[in-house]
C-alpha cells in the first residue's frame, strides 16, 4: 500500500530532475559571446528576466572606453580575438598597441585601432604594459620664442673711435746722450710725455689707432751743464683686448712714433748748442683699466726705446757708437673717453 502512495511522488521528482538537466544542457550549447555581445539594452532585459544572477559583475563597453588608454606590447605566438566575427588570429611577431585600461568581467583587454575604433581583444595576462619613453623632449612651461631671421653681423657696420688723453713720467738711461756729449753724467735723465690717442672701437681682438706725443727730457752734464731734449712725434698704436683675471683686468699696448724734427738744446760752460735729430720711439705698456663716469681710467707701466740720428750738424762731433739708444721706464696715467 505504501509503495502505491510513494510511486507518483518519486515519478514527479525524476521528471523534474530530467527537465533541469535538459535546460542546463541547452545553456551549455549557447556560446558565451552570444550573451556577452548582446546590445546593452537587450542585455539589461535579459538580466532582468533571468532567474540566474552571475557572481561576476558585468562590465559594459562604455565603462571600458571611459577607463583611459594605455600603451602595451603583445609577444609573438599569442592570439587576439575579433569581437565581431569571433575569430582568433595568431601574432607572428611582437607588436605595440594601445588598449583600454579596464578589463571586462572575463579578464580581456580591448585593443584600440589607429582610427579610434575597438575590434580586437586579448586576455589581459598576454598583454605587457609599457611606459612611454619616446617623448624625449618636454617643452618648458614658460619660454620666449626666438626672433625670426636673426642676422649676426661679423663685421662692424660703423667705425667708432675712442679718444684718450695720457701723461707719462719716467727715468731715462741716456746712452746716446752720454756718447754724444762724452759725459758719463748725461747717462741719466728725467722724461715727461703728453699724448693724445685715438683707438678704433671694433670687434676684432687687436684694436688699432694713432698717437701724437710731445716728449721733454732733461739730462744733467758735468759742471752744471744741462741738455733739454724735446720732440713732437706721431705714429700707429695697437692694443689687445681686455684680459679678465678675476682680481683685475689688464691689456697690452704698443706704439711706434717718429719725429723728423727732434731738438736737443745744450747749455754748457763753453757756450750753448742745438742739435737736431730724426727720432724713432717704440713704447710698450701694460695697462690696467678702471671704469668711471667718463669711460675708463687707465694706470700703465711702460718701457720705451729711442733711436736718434743727428742731422744738419755743422759742428765737429766725436760719436763713438751712433747705434746707442736711450731707454726709459715709468708710469702713465690715461683717461679713455667713451
Amino acid at each position: 500500500m505504501l509503495l502505491i502512495l510513494f510511486f507518483p511522488l518519486a515519478l514527479a521528482f525524476a521528471q523534474e530532475d530530467f527537465e533541469l538537466r535538459a535546460i542546463q544542457k541547452l545553456g551549455d550549447d549557447i556560446p558565451d559571446y552570444q550573451l556577452r555581445n548582446l546590445p546593452e539594452k537587450e542585455n539589461a532585459i535579459h538580466r532582468q528576466h533571468s532567474r540566474y544572477k552571475s557572481p561576476i559583475p558585468n562590465i559594459g563597453l562604455k565603462d571600458i572606453e571611459e577607463s583611459g588608454i594605455q600603451k602595451g606590447a603583445i609577444r609573438e605566438d599569442h592570439y587576439i580575438h575579433d569581437i565581431h566575427t569571433h575569430k582568433s588570429f595568431k601574432i607572428m611577431k611582437p607588436i605595440y598597441v594601445n588598449y583600454y585600461k579596464q578589463e571586462d568581467e572575463f579578464g580581456y583587454k580591448y585593443i584600440v585601432n589607429k582610427d579610434g575604433s575597438c575590434r580586437y581583444k586579448i586576455p589581459g595576462d598576454k598583454l605587457v604594459m609599457i611606459t612611454e619613453e619616446t617623448k624625449l623632449y618636454e617643452p618648458p612651461a614658460n619660454y620666449t620664442p626666438a626672433p625670426e631671421n636673426v642676422v649676426t653681423a661679423e663685421y662692424d657696420k660703423k667705425l667708432k673711435w675712442k679718444p684718450e688723453a695720457s701723461f707719462y713720467a719716467g727715468a731715462v738711461q741716456g746712452d746716446y746722450m752720454k756718447d754724444l756729449f762724452d759725459d758719463p753724467k748725461a747717462n741719466k735723465g728725467i722724461s715727461t710725455q703728453y699724448g693724445v690717442h685715438a683707438l678704433a672701437d671694433w670687434n676684432i681682438p687687436i684694436k688699432a689707432g694713432a698717437v701724437i706725443h710731445y716728449e721733454r727730457t732733461e739730462y744733467r752734464l758735468s759742471q752744471n751743464g744741462v741738455v733739454t731734449y724735446s720732440s713732437l712725434s706721431l705714429g700707429p698704436q695697437f692694443r689687445t683686448k681686455d684680459f679678465d683675471l678675476k682680481v683685475f683686468t689688464f691689456r697690452l699696448q704698443t706704439q711706434y712714433r717718429v719725429s723728423p724734427n727732434a731738438i736737443a738744446h745744450a747749455r754748457t760752460q763753453i757756450g750753448n748748442a742745438d742739435f737736431r735729430f730724426n727720432s724713432a720711439d717704440s713704447l710698450t705698456s701694460a695697462e690696467f683699466p678702471f671704469k668711471n663716469s667718463w669711460g675708463e681710467f687707465v694706470l700703465s707701466l711702460y718701457g720705451q726705446y729711442q733711436w736718434l740720428s743727428i742731422k744738419d750738424q755743422k759742428q765737429n762731433l766725436n760719436l763713438k757708437a751712433s747705434n746707442e739708444t736711450n731707454k726709459s721706464w715709468g708710469l702713465a696715467l690715461s683717461q679713455v673717453f667713451e
